[in-house]
């Protein structure tokens, strides 16, 4: 008599971190769908938690609510995909944590329908504007209990109440980032702004577009200061520094853009004395900005910072908005990094006098550092002699262009020799560089080809100009990485 074979079942929470492993392989899980009713559940929660818009709108209607259920992120990443947002306004998405929602175009008279995406999860909107819907405030206020961060790069309503505004930023108590994008320039209430300042969850602001100097005092003036900011990204005129510095001491992580050099910002920046992260961008494009001796013994005073960017706006190097520090040689950079003993990563793109032996000293004071992008034509044969590594923990490595005295251009050695030798010498005194730039803006084939070597010796791209540098969480989340895959969702069910 034959014996009936029991087939051995998995508790649903090991089944689940074991289909977890094939997360990304869409073929697989959807194959592992087909298994079994057992397999089928968790299978599509992990085929079904981040989704392309359009995908949902491929599901008939009578199984749409099943898949809506499941989404945990959903990302509208163009304008035409607002048309899904009508047709989703009657599902429940139970499970939604994050919500990005593209620039939003609808036919004349349509309404945009967003209380759908707002619900108890939400812990994430983000929203970039192009049509008004008048309740997402009000659901947010109400319903939307464990929101975190909220990104609104134009308002929600057609006309802002700035009481309404207020108040849904006093009772939202989860809220912990709030950026402002630049639609809000000529609709961001001065009473708003001055009523941020007193909330004691919020951690993080994003304000930007430029603040005029009148709102700037009225809003950060004494006794004016924000109560527990850490971090803060603002764009202000320079004659305004010295206010906000006041009112935004609690501040850690500082992204400042200026929009002009008028006065010293790095010595209105002194009172900041708990900064730990600093970028200062300059948008000055009419002149030169001057990084003074005075400047650099007020920067010097910020003796916590582990990350430092300094440079201008402008894409790449033109000599007319350059920031110069022509005085700074060798024994000037070495005094202003013995100020900053805690440094790790450095941006300084400064017009100096400075050589190789800066970047040598610096790793003897800061072995640690892990980004080095200074301005400069540096002459890599000091590090030609044998010995233990310059900088062995240094990951990034930018400079204006690659030079060996003598030999880069007024040589028969041959470009390609040219280019191993320097990539040779780099790696030998960088063993962990992972990213290497040289910002030069005028073309250079040299540097070309050092690029492409390196490329080729560390197997994979590696020329990110923006390793240390702050960006918004709009782009974040515009340009999240996703696997290259062709999504393959399952629309059917296991009788």
């Amino acid at each position: 008599m034959e014996e009936n074979i029991r087939t051995p079942h998995l508790p649903p929470e090991i089944l689940h971190n074991i289909l977890k492993l094939l997360d990304g392989y869409n073929k697989s899980l959807l194959n592992a769908t087909l298994v079994s009713k057992e397999w089928f559940e968790p299978a599509t929660d992990i085929l079904w938690r981040d989704p392309p818009p359009e995908a949902l709108a491929t599901v008939p209607h009578k199984r749409r609510q099943f898949y809506a259920s499941k989404i945990l992120s959903l990302y509208f990443r163009s304008v035409n995909e607002s048309k899904y947002h009508n047709q989703y306004k009657n599902l429940k998405f139970h499970r939604l944590k994050c919500i990005g929602l593209d620039k939003v175009r609808l036919r004349k008279n349509q309404k945009l329908y967003l209380s759908q995406y707002i619900g108890p999860c939400l812990e994430s909107f983000s929203y970039w504007g192009g049509h008004p819907c008048e309740d997402a405030l009000g659901y947010l206020e109400t319903e939307a209990t464990r929101l975190h961060d909220l990104h609104l790069m134009e308002p929600l309503e057609l006309q802002v109440d700035a009481e309404k505004l207020k108040t849904f930023l006093t009772k939202r108590t989860s809220l912990r980032n709030l950026e402002l994008g630049s639609g809000w320039q000529f609709s961001l209430p001065t009473k708003v702004l001055a009523h941020i300042l007193t909330l004691d969850h919020l951690e993080r602001l994003d304000i930007a577009h430029f603040l005029t100097g009148n709102t700037v005092q009225e809003v950060f003036a004494p006794p004016n200061a924000f109560i527990n900011l850490r971090i803060l990204h603002i764009r202000l005129y320079s004659k305004s520094i010295g206010l906000l510095s006041a009112a935004a001491t609690s501040v850690h992580t500082l992204f400042l853009e200026v929009y002009d050099s008028e006065h010293d910002a790095f010595q209105a920046l002194e009172p900041m004395k708990n900064l730990r992260h600093l970028e200062v961008e300059f948008h000055n494009t009419l002149r030169g900005i001057d990084f003074s001796e005075e400047s650099a013994e007020s920067l010097g005073t910020l003796q916590g910072l582990e990350m430092l960017l300094i440079r201008t706006w402008t894409k790449g190097k033109a000599y007319y908005n350059n920031i110069e520090a022509l005085w700074m040689a060798d024994e000037h950079f070495a005094d202003l990094m013995s100020n900053l003993p805690k440094l790790k990563s450095l941006v300084f793109q400064v017009e100096s006098s400075i050589t190789l032996k800066s970047i040598t000293s610096l790793s003897q004071t800061h072995p640690e550092m892990y980004c080095c992008d200074v301005y400069g034509v540096l002459d890599l044969d000091d590090w030609a002699e044998s010995g233990p590594p310059v900088f062995p923990e240094l990951r990034r490595f930018a400079i204006d262009a690659p030079n060996l005295r003598g030999r880069t251009r007024a040589s028969s050695t041959s470009l390609s020799a040219k280019a191993n030798r320097i990539v040779d010498l780099l790696l030998r005194q960088l063993p962990m560089l992972e990213q290497l730039c040289f910002h030069d803006y005028e073309r250079n084939v040299l540097a070309d080809s050092v690029l492409e070597k390196f490329a080729t010796r560390v197997g994979g791209h590696f020329n990110e100009t923006k390793a240390a540098a702050f960006r918004p969480w709009s782009w974040m989340e515009k340009n999240r990485k996703r696997l290259v895959v062709c999504y393959t969702y399952t629309i059917c069910s296991l009788s």
